[in-house]
C-alpha cells in the first residue's frame, strides 16, 4: 500500500470543493473558561448530510471518474448512518443507482435519511453480514465505497483538516472521532502538510475501544459484532489495515466513557446551540481529558472536529 501525503489532500479540496461545504469554525467563551484552554470547533454537522462523509464520498466518485473518463454505473457500500446518507446523496447528485449494507442496529433515523436520498436499504442481521454482502457487489459491477478502507474516501476527509487550519492558523493539538479511522488518518495527513508540530489525537469509545487496543497491541483487534456504545458513528467492528497504518502514527487515542460522551454532547448542545450527535462529542471529550492530564497544556490553542449532527 502506498501512502498518501499531503498533495493528495490538495488534489482532493480542489476535486470537491464545489459539491461541498467549507464549514464554520466557532469557539464558545464558556467552554474555553471551562477547559482553561481557547477550543476551535470545526462544524461538519453542517455538512451536506450533516457530516463529514460527505467529503470522502464525492472525492471517490470523482477520482473515479477523473481515472475512467464516466461515472460508476452503480455504487455499493455498508454503513451505521453518515456513511450511507454521503454516498446516497452523491448517487442522487449523479443520478447512479446506490444500494446500502447496514446491520439491524442501526438508528431507524439514519436508515429513514439514507432511503429519502433514493438509495435501497438492505437491513442485515449482523454488521459483518452487511459488510460481507456489501464487498460481494463487487463482484455484479458495483463501485464498492468503503467508509474509511479507501484512498481517496481518507483524502477527501483530510480536507476538514486543511480548512481548519487554513482559517485558524497553527494548533497545539487536533481531536477527532475514531471510527474505522478514515477521517483520523486524513487528519493526520492534511497536518503534516499544513501545521506539522500539531498533534493528533484519536476519541474512541471506552466500549468501542478496537482501534486503542490494537496500537497498544501493535496487531489489529476488533469486534465480532457492534459493539455497545451511544457513539453508533464508532461502532466498527475494527480498522482496516490502511487506516492502522496512520492510526500508529499518532500521538495517541483517547478512551472515553459513555458518561462523558453523554456529559459533552449535552454540554455541547446546550452552548453551542447545534445538533451534535454523541460521536461528535468525543473530540470535546479527549480534549478535556487531554488538558486535565496534561495541565501544562492550558491556554493552548486546540482544534476539535465536530464529525456530525445526525441524532
Amino acid at each position: 500500500m502506498n501512502e498518501l501525503n499531503f498533495q493528495d489532500i490538495l488534489l482532493a479540496e480542489n476535486r470537491i470543493k464545489n459539491y461541498i461545504k467549507n464549514t464554520a469554525i466557532i469557539s464558545n467563551k464558556k467552554i474555553d473558561e471551562l477547559l482553561g484552554a481557547e477550543i476551535f470547533f470545526k462544524m461538519d454537522n453542517r455538512q451536506e448530510t450533516n457530516s463529514f462523509k460527505a467529503r470522502g464520498a464525492f472525492n471517490a466518485v470523482l477520482a473515479f471518474k477523473e481515472k475512467h473518463g464516466f461515472f460508476p454505473q452503480k455504487i455499493v457500500a455498508q454503513s451505521s448512518g453518515n456513511h450511507a446518507q454521503a454516498v446516497a446523496f452523491v448517487g442522487k447528485k449523479f443520478n447512479i443507482p446506490v444500494i446500502i449494507y447496514m446491520a439491524k442496529i442501526t438508528s431507524p433515523i439514519k436508515v429513514e435519511a439514507t432511503r429519502k436520498l433514493d438509495a435501497e436499504v438492505i437491513l442485515c442481521e449482523k454488521r459483518s453480514e452487511a459488510n460481507r454482502l456489501a464487498e460481494e457487489k463487487q463482484q455484479e459491477g458495483y463501485f464498492f465505497i468503503h467508509p474509511s478502507d479507501n484512498d481517496d474516501v481518507i483524502a477527501g476527509q483530510g480536507t476538514c483538516v486543511l480548512e481548519a487550519v487554513k482559517e485558524i492558523g497553527e494548533v497545539s493539538a487536533i481531536f477527532a472521532p475514531c471510527g474505522g479511522g478514515g477521517l483520523l488518518s486524513g487528519c493526520l495527513i492534511a497536518k503534516n502538510g499544513i501545521s506539522p508540530q500539531a498533534q493528533v489525537f484519536g476519541c474512541e469509545p471506552l466500549n468501542a475501544n478496537d482501534a486503542s487496543r490494537s496500537v497498544l497491541e501493535n496487531k489489529i483487534v476488533g469486534f465480532e459484532e457492534s459493539p455497545l456504545t451511544i457513539a453508533d458513528g464508532a461502532r466498527t467492528l475494527k480498522v482496516a489495515p490502511r487506516c492502522f497504518n496512520y492510526l500508529k502514527k499518532l500521538n495517541g487515542i483517547l478512551e472515553i466513557s459513555e458518561e462523558e460522551i453523554i456529559f459533552w454532547q449535552k454540554k455541547l448542545e446546550q452552548e453551542l446551540q447545534e445538533k451534535i450527535e454523541p460521536t461528535s462529542a468525543l473530540s470535546i471529550a479527549g480534549c478535556a481529558q487531554y488538558i486535565k492530564n496534561n495541565p501544562q497544556t492550558k491556554n493552548q490553542k486546540f482544534l476539535a472536529i465536530i464529525s456530525g449532527g445526525n441524532l
